[in-house]
């Protein structure tokens, strides 16, 4: 059984839910589908534990937060898809979890920026010394969740009835482990070696290295029961990864302009998400796990960038840079000295390079929110 990029649908049971004019998400808040949300990843869903954790700087400070009136911590120039989706059920933002001023009753987000699925011991394994230690892989993130739990329910009814009807996101993870594993490996070792170790840090046990399987398996024993696995985008099509890794060769670029081994990469990663998706289902017919697309939404704003609003000439342009072809330069990084922000950037996919900007994140968070509508209107495959 294969799931659409609105894979909420058969969670949220959503026949009322609208979109008003403006594209935001209109829902009576009198009574929430959900009681909370909890989010876990890296910085496609970081709502702020990263400023808190490592550095405010550049993600606490403009020009990120541009088009949400303030720089917020996140990693785009407004809001992220969990925002979008957490509106669209009728709850809150979800707050960053290192930030201990907040209400979690209704949620916690525990992504950082920069996260990886693996732990470190797994670079240091394969002689990878470009992984920078970050004490926020899932493992981590799954701790800080057990330190939170027994704030949120006292009995294991209240729990399993609490955690039980909650919705969870793991990811999107896994970008910033295939960056380190590209630093010292090929395309093709990083597929071989990297790709199934990330898949089982979420998906299967591996000899020395944190299980997403089992790590899953943990989350789903803490009463989880509503898990959403959002994928990788198409890593080829961004402007970082097109600065890094340029091709003499004509034939390595796909039609839209993208790296073709790379998104193959990208592909590899899903589908085998998908597939442990599926033997979760299996194995917990009780839990509802699914799989949520990033990169054929991703693919619709190149295929047709005005139909969503964007410039044709921006699609593979970050808005906000240092220069270059693909306006990314590493050494004057968005919100660093030497780069500038574009006027509008409504009219761009890419935020910095990395991250893409909030009206893409939007129509992501939409495509998850009312179903296969979009992909069939644009003709791509139901997947």
């Amino acid at each position: 059984m294969r799931f659409s990029a609105g894979v909420l649908l058969g969670f949220l049971v959503l026949p009322c839910l609208l979109y008003g004019a403006d594209g935001n998400v209109l829902w009576p808040k009198k009574k929430p589908l959900f009681p909370a949300i909890f989010s876990f990843g890296d910085s496609y869903a970081d709502t702020g534990n990263y400023i808190i954790e490592v550095d405010p700087r550049p993600y606490n400070f403009s020009p990120y937060g541009v088009t949400f009136g303030r720089p917020t911590g996140r990693a785009s120039d407004g809001l992220l898809p969990v925002d979008y989706v957490a509106d669209g059920v009728g709850l809150p933002f979800v707050p960053p979890y290192l930030d201990k001023t907040q209400n979690f009753s209704e949620g916690a987000n525990f992504a950082v920026i920069g996260a990886r699925a693996l732990d470190q011991t797994f670079f240091l394994q394969q002689n990878i010394t470009f992984a920078a230690p970050m004490n926020s892989s899932l493992s981590v993130q799954l701790r800080w969740f057990e330190e939170l739990r027994p704030s949120l329910c006292n009995t294991t009814r209240d729990c399993g009835d609490y955690l039980g009807k909650s919705l969870f996101f793991v990811g999107e993870i896994g970008g910033n482990d295939y960056l380190a594993c590209l630093s010292a490996k090929t395309v093709e070792q990083t597929k071989r070696i990297c790709v199934p170790a990330v898949i089982n840090a979420i998906a299967a046990a591996a000899e020395n290295t944190q299980s997403l399987m089992v790590w899953l398996q943990s989350l789903i024993q803490h009463g989880a029961r509503r898990i959403v696995l959002p994928g990788n985008v198409p890593m080829g099509c961004l402007p970082a990864i097109l600065t890094f890794y340029p091709s003499p060769n004509v034939s390595d670029y796909d039609s839209y302009g993208c790296l073709r081994k790379i998104n193959a990469l990208a592909r590899y990663h899903n589908e085998l998400l998908r597939r442990s998706a599926r033997a979760l289902r299996i194995k917990y017919p009780d839990a509802k796990i699914a799989f949520a697309d990033y990169y054929q939404p991703v693919l619709a704003f190149l295929r047709t960038p005005e139909l969503f609003g964007f410039d044709r000439n921006r699609t593979l342009v970050a808005c906000c840079g240092g220069g270059g072809q693909y306006n990314f330069n590493p050494a004057a990084f968005c919100g660093f000295p030497g780069a500038t922000a574009c006027a509008d950037p409504a009219r761009s996919v890419s935020w910095d390079g990395i991250h893409l900007t909030q009206p893409a994140f939007k129509n992501i968070a939409k495509s998850w929110l009312v179903g296969p509508i979009l992909s069939v209107a644009l003709g791509l495959p139901f997947v």
